[in-house]
């Protein structure tokens, strides 16, 4: 129940747009107070984060905790400087629910939601979304990499 709590919450972010409620900065600061208690929660439980393939691990693990099994990461290719996330299920698009939100808003709220969580885990690494459900694409891919001096 708790996972369908903080998803609908999440995505209810990128719907509000009334009362000239700034929507992208309320996202990120949303966003930044998830990412301190997945920081809390990879440290009280020693999830390991010190290359790309930790992080893909302990990303799978927080994101299942939080949002529910659809985070489950089924496909991995986790190297130390870069390591590739494969989903094609997603908590936050469902094609049976795409009247909640929209796609494009699913899509912002997801990418503003793995880049605080990784920047929380470590911050010498970052995540770029390749591929989307919600853009259209059969499965999301996602590939976290050390951050370029």
């Amino acid at each position: 129940m708790a996972t369908r709590v903080l998803t609908r919450l999440v995505m209810a972010l990128g719907q509000d747009q009334r009362n000239d409620l700034d929507v992208p900065s309320f996202q990120r600061r949303m966003c930044s107070e998830i990412a301190e208690e997945i920081h809390t929660l990879a440290d009280r439980y020693q999830m390991p984060r010190d290359n790309s393939a930790d992080l893909v691990q302990t990303l799978g693990a927080i994101s299942v905790i939080l949002f529910g099994p659809e985070f489950e990461t089924r496909y991995i290719e986790g190297f130390p400087e870069e390591a590739v996330i494969r989903l094609t299920e997603c908590a936050m698009f469902r094609e049976e629910g795409t009247q909640a939100a929209s796609s494009p808003a699913v899509n912002r709220v997801c990418r503003t939601y793995v880049k605080h969580a990784i920047k929380a885990l470590n911050p010498e690494f970052s995540i770029t979304v390749t591929r989307a459900r919600c853009s259209g694409d059969p499965f999301c891919e996602m590939i976290i990499a050390r951050r370029k001096s």
